[in-house]
């Protein structure tokens, strides 16, 4: 699985105490759902999956707030991490599919200053190799870590363009080259990277000229109905929000249940999407209908293609364009389950994972306000919870 290592992020605990509430249409499902995620150690969590192209169930459980009465319902917004990263790509294949940019574009041709590998000044870091993981530069954890607001809660304060000026040019407070950069060539070697996945979100800023999440509202969101999704907590007009939770792990010496504020960090384009499993499978549908919403072209069939062909395979051979065939780093695992387009999140107090198959048009999300830092919780959710949603899809298919 890949996903941002922060070291203060904790997971898994039995909460037998939580009272675990349902709300489907699916009793069978329910019970099996109820049953994992009290297994899993989940507060609350959403659960959604699509059949034919189409959402046809969503299962909401559990509550908002640790020891509240305060449940999980469909409209309840949950912080989504690094799955905000495929749509953070959909914004600029969007672009891509208006001929506004060329995927093997030097991202400088865009940007306001030059961004190079310190090891490697000579080689052009191209927007394919941003969506494609290969751009060779490195998540600083020691820095970025310090831009997460999880002392004082709220958005954070510095901007998108300040903070990848910091991190990427000489002289910048979170400028470290041997720690932000790989001594890899760009394009030669398979590293996750979220601050490659901000560069993505400041890049659509440049090219479309306006800020990355009022475009992404007005030319994303709104098209694909995702009204109930947002970047800030100060856009949210309501506090129907799943608060993170933190638990007890052998790496920390708290006890219980730690109830954290709601956050931000400046690198939002990466993980900072608030949405739900309802919203999020709007995208999912636009991506399993060959790019059409409603019947209507949203981009071309050619960049769903696109999208999803793998880019690099002598770098590696299951990443796409932000989608991975191979995210759950397992053999087994891909014995057992079909190897299809997937991501995963995980940030403090929350994991999210999404999953979806465009040949027979079906998709499965798990949101939940709890973290999966645990074997026993990533088996749980990324197998037990995502085999049982694909055979109901499936089912669902079949009717």
């Amino acid at each position: 699985m890949k996903h941002a290592q922060i070291n203060f992020l904790v997971a898994f605990s039995l909460i037998a105490s939580i009272g675990l509430h349902a709300q489907s249409e699916i009793p069978e499902l329910d019970r099996f759902l109820l049953k994992k995620m009290e297994k899993s150690g989940r507060i609350g969590m959403q659960a959604a999956y699509i059949s034919n192209g189409e959402l046809a169930w969503v299962g909401s459980y559990g509550v908002k707030t640790f020891q509240t009465n305060d449940r999980v319902n469909d409209s309840t917004l949950f912080m989504t991490a690094s799955i905000s990263k495929p749509v953070t790509a959909l914004a600029l294949m969007k672009l891509y599919d208006q001929g506004k940019l060329k995927l093997d574009d030097d991202i400088n041709k865009y940007l306001p200053f030059d961004v190079r590998n310190p090891y490697f000044p000579e080689e052009i870091i191209s927007i394919r190799m941003l969506l494609s993981h290969v751009s060779s530069f490195r998540d600083n954890w020691n820095m970025l870590e310090l831009g997460y607001t999880i002392d004082q809660g709220g958005d954070s304060p510095m901007s998108l363009e300040d903070f990848l000026k910091s991190y990427l040019l000489e002289g910048g407070e979170y400028y470290n080259p041997e720690k932000n950069f790989y001594p890899v060539a760009p394009g030669k070697q398979e590293k996750y990277s979220n601050v490659g996945f901000d560069l993505i979100g400041y890049l659509v800023e440049r090219i479309s000229g306006r800020p990355f999440n009022e475009y992404m509202a007005e030319e994303v969101f709104r098209p694909l109905n995702m009204q109930n999704t947002y970047w800030f907590l100060a856009e949210i007009p309501h506090d129907n929000i799943a608060t993170p939770h933190n638990m007890p792990y052998k790496e920390t010496d708290f006890k219980g249940t730690q109830i954290l504020t709601h956050f931000g960090y400046p690198g939002y384009p990466s993980g900072q999407l608030r949405t739900t499993v309802s919203d999020y499978a709007q995208y999912l549908k636009m991506m399993v209908n060959a790019g059409k919403v409603e019947g209507k072209p949203f981009i071309s069939k050619q960049t769903i293609d696109e999208f999803l062909r793998v880019q690099y395979p002598e770098a590696d051979k299951w990443q796409a364009l932000s989608w991975n065939y191979n995210e759950f780093e397992s053999f087994i695992y891909n014995l057992i389950m079909p190897r299809v387009p997937s991501h995963t999140g995980l940030d403090p107090g929350m994991s999210t994972v999404v999953s979806f198959d465009p040949e027979t048009r079906t998709g499965v999300l798990v949101f939940s306000n709890s973290p999966t830092t645990t074997f026993r919780t990533e088996k749980i959710i990324y197998l037990d919870m995502l085999k049982k949603l694909f055979k109901e899809a499936e089912k669902s298919t079949q009717k």
